[in-house]
């Protein structure tokens, strides 16, 4: 299946703590914290009209149980390098990014490059990387792909970029650019690209940067980084857009303080924007994405410095949003789609989320917007870059040099 499915209900967040499974205390007492404040020239901290919750630590996940005995792993394609995104035009017909660079369409059971891509930053972890279709598709045949830009051919500066463009012939043709960021906002560091792409059925497009490495950017909405962004599919911004009215903003801003989310998703059933956002090391969360809503990054977390220095004192602040769920330590989520299906019936509205370092898929049962539980149900067969559920009803799992299709163990 593609990920656009239903649109987006600005819906309020409770003020009742939302936990993770496990009741017990978050791994680390937070300090007393001042009020929230917003950099100089970064607007409000949230919308006027959100509630968010912003006063009860959340407890990391505990108490996962492995079910991957109910499910039967194969091969679908082999021999990729790097594949970073997959999206499905057909029953048999699947779009493939390649982190280097190539754009693959699988069909019938060969793999063909598509040419005319867009040249790439291929450093870190940039590259090409999210690819979907547009609500109308196939009557309106765009595919749309986020990918790390260089400033100019072969810079080391980059920054996400976000196109449009439909297939001929085996090409890309009539590319547009949606979203690009001010050249003085381009940086060369190597990480936190994002960066994922949904829509809702209005015609928003929704993607996500990651904080490109520059943590303070994350609080400062002149800055892109740190960010998920909503824009129209021809790339306008659409009139209610929270910091739409604050010239010295990117208008694109939906909501700020976000590390690196590499999952993102509207819940078919309840119109719930879900995001899965890397933390460093500790702290991976599970948010629901509001308009204008400060999610906290680098001010508080769940998560130390990767040297195990402590990164901040604070896991909680006055009108910065926290996570529905987190896991410590990190399993580094990555991917993130809601089965709709009927091969896996009893997993019918959960969420499934990839993860690079515990390579695994989970499956994560939500309701509404509160946390239920969740169980694994793939693990080491490679690190999921992403995760997707297929027009046959089987999930689809992008690791290091394959795509894998999971269907109900005999």
């Amino acid at each position: 299946m593609t990920k656009f499915i239903t649109p987006l209900a600005i819906a309020l967040l409770s003020t009742t703590a939302l936990v993770a499974c496990s009741n017990a205390d978050a791994q680390k007492t937070p300090s007393t914290a001042p009020a929230a404040t917003a950099p100089a020239a970064s607007g409000p901290v949230i919308a006027a009209s959100a509630v968010i919750n912003d006063s009860i630590d959340i407890a990391p996940v505990g108490d996962v149980t492995d079910v991957t005995d109910q499910v039967s792993i194969e091969t679908w394609i082999d021999d990729l390098d790097a594949p970073w995104g997959i999206t499905f035009t057909a029953a048999d017909t699947a779009l493939i990014t390649q982190k280097s660079g190539e754009f693959f369409i699988y069909e019938n059971g060969t793999l063909s490059q598509i040419s005319n891509v867009p040249e790439v930053n291929d450093g870190g972890q940039g590259g090409l990387m999210d690819v979907t279709l547009d609500p109308n598709w196939p009557e309106e045949d765009w595919i749309y792909l986020s990918f790390s830009h260089p400033k100019t051919p072969g810079a080391g500066e980059a920054m996400t970029k976000v196109i449009r463009a439909k297939l001929r012939d085996g090409a890309l043709s009539g590319i547009e650019t949606l979203f690009e960021a001010k050249p003085e906002d381009y940086v060369k560091r190597r990480h936190h690209f994002g960066s994922r792409i949904t829509f809702d059925a209005a015609g928003h497009l929704y993607f996500s940067i990651g904080d490109r490495g520059i943590m303070a950017d994350a609080q400062d909405i002149t800055k892109p980084n740190g960010k998920v962004h909503r824009i129209n599919r021809d790339g306008s911004i659409p009139a209610d857009n929270p910091f739409v009215d604050d010239a010295t903003a990117y208008a694109s801003i939906y909501s700020f303080g976000n590390r690196n989310p590499q999952g993102l998703i509207i819940h078919p059933d309840t119109d719930v924007l879900w995001s899965t956002e890397h933390g460093p090391k500790g702290g991976d969360e599970l948010n629901v994405i509001r308009p204008g809503v400060n999610y906290g990054w680098p001010e508080i977390s769940y998560g130390i410095n990767y040297n195990g220095t402590v990164l901040t004192e604070f896991t909680k602040k006055p009108g910065m949003a926290q996570p529905i769920s987190q896991w410590t330590p990190s399993i580094a989520v990555c991917g993130l789609d809601v089965y709709k299906g009927d091969l896996f019936g009893d997993w019918d509205g959960a969420l499934l989320v990839g993860a690079l370092a515990y390579e695994e898929i989970r499956l994560v049962r939500v309701d509404g917007e509160r946390y239920k539980d969740e169980q694994i149900i793939m693990q080491q067969e490679g690190r999921v870059r992403d995760v997707t559920v297929g027009p046959d009803g089987a999930i689809y799992a992008a690791v290091e040099d394959k795509i894998l299709r999971l269907t109900p163990a005999k």
